[in-house]
């Protein structure tokens, strides 16, 4: 039972490829929330986490809410309605200038293939808003994109409660998110041949 257990969790790591897609920018104005939004450029994901930089000092704790919706963000980032909370995760700020360490998500937001999905960060802690890019004269980078996903952002929300403040456009997400690459169905039923027959065969081994 023991050895199936391991097999299963080593098919688990094989059919989920932690990747990362990073805006790159160094934030400059901030700060509160930030929207954004994931489509997926081929097959499904699974949105697992960020890194972001925060308008507190190095070392203070934090906490941002993390807001769905299915669709696009535009046109949507005046309220809450359609909507949902998806969970709240708590970290550690780097500074104004630097990446904090992953946020990761207890529950992972699954992104269907070719399914915009919109992403609303905001820190609820006071003096500790999350900091983004943009000087509001616009041109400025706001699609990012490698071969699994594509990341648009332009609209950001000052203060520590979420859709309430200011907002500002054009405002971009500077940080890093990180995903997951779903298998296919039938890379996963392949996988679960594979291992079951090296089973049979390390079961048949130990025997002779």
């Amino acid at each position: 039972m023991k050895i199936l257990s391991l097999l299963l969790a080593l098919l688990l790591t094989v059919g989920a490829q932690a990747q990362s897609l990073s805006t790159g920018f160094v934030s400059n104005n901030g700060s509160g929330g930030v929207f954004m939004n994931l489509t997926p450029v081929a097959g499904p994901l699974e949105f697992t986490g960020f890194a972001t930089q925060f308008s507190s000092a190095a070392g203070t704790p934090v906490s941002v809410e993390v807001w769905v919706r299915t669709g696009s963000y535009v046109g949507f980032t005046t309220s809450n309605t359609g909507w949902t909370l998806w969970q709240t995760v708590s970290g550690t700020s780097a500074g104004t200038l630097t990446n904090s360490a992953v946020f990761n998500l207890t529950l992972p937001v699954q992104l269907a293939a070719g399914q915009t999905m919109g992403i609303y960060l905001h820190a609820i802690t006071v003096g500790g808003g999350i900091r983004y890019f943009g000087t509001g004269a616009g041109g400025h980078q706001t699609t990012f994109s490698n071969s699994d996903l594509t990341l648009f952002s332009d609209v950001s929300r000052t203060g520590a409660v979420s859709f309430a403040g200011t907002q500002f456009s054009p405002r971009t997400f500077a940080g890093t998110v990180t995903y997951n690459v779903v298998p296919e169905p039938a890379t996963v039923f392949l996988l679960g041949v594979g291992g079951a027959f090296a089973l049979f065969r390390w079961r048949k081994t130990a025997r002779s």
